[in-house]
């Protein structure tokens, strides 16, 4: 049947046209002038719509993709099957991306957070050349310190690429991060970058009515 054979080559071609379309340099670089803040974007000519989330009873916020979901703990066992686990992971099943925290038992004072970096760094590095630290730096403001990590870890089959970032949240230290597939850097970094601009302490009156709708 050549007709059939024929009419299914165009519509592979066209299929293959449309997603060299959506990774061409051309598609980025207008996606990257969109911003997580205006509500929605495109990724890779995909819309995704962004709003702001609250965690550990209301007392931190921050933005992602509206349609993420929480990772099951049968999920992060195949995703951590060496153990160390956050305590929470959301993604989705379309973008090639994550966002998590773990919050510790380590008790850090805030004062203290920017000199946390420096441990957190001399831990990275002690795990090899399987690491390697693009950047870091520390944000402070007045009632508040966030130290943050740039790094990309490589695995026997994918590099990843993590923006970590810590604070001290009721003296404990919380370790926040964003993640992602390095051969997506290129769309995703801008991305991972303003949600972690985005992440915040709440005021009072937001932790009560978010306790009050839970």
């Amino acid at each position: 049947m050549p007709e059939l054979d024929e009419e299914l080559m165009k519509k592979r071609e066209l299929l293959e046209q449309f997603e060299r379309e959506r990774f061409s340099q051309e598609t980025i670089e207008k996606e990257k002038e969109q911003s997580i803040f205006e509500g929605a974007i495109n990724v890779n000519m995909v819309p995704v719509n962004f709003a702001e989330r609250l965690f550990l009873d209301g007392k931190v916020a921050i933005w992602m993709p509206a349609d993420f979901e929480e990772l099951t703990q049968e999920e992060l066992a195949v995703s951590y099957p060496l153990g160390n686990k956050p305590d929470k992971v959301y993604s989705n099943s379309y973008l090639d991306l994550a966002v998590g925290y773990h919050y510790t038992q380590h008790e850090v004072p805030d004062e203290y957070m920017g000199d946390f970096l420096k441990i957190a760094r001399l831990a990275l590095e002690r795990t090899g050349p399987k690491v390697r630290i693009l950047s870091e730096n520390v944000k402070k403001s007045e009632k508040h310190t966030i130290s943050s990590i740039e790094m990309i870890s490589h695995t026997i089959t994918e590099s990843i690429y993590n923006l970590m970032y810590f604070t001290s949240l009721d003296g404990r230290v919380l370790l926040g991060f964003i993640n992602f597939n390095c051969k997506n850097r290129e769309r995703y970094k801008p991305i991972a970058q303003e949600m972690f601009t985005s992440f915040r302490f709440t005021d009072e009156e937001q932790i009560k009515e978010h306790n009050n709708e839970n």
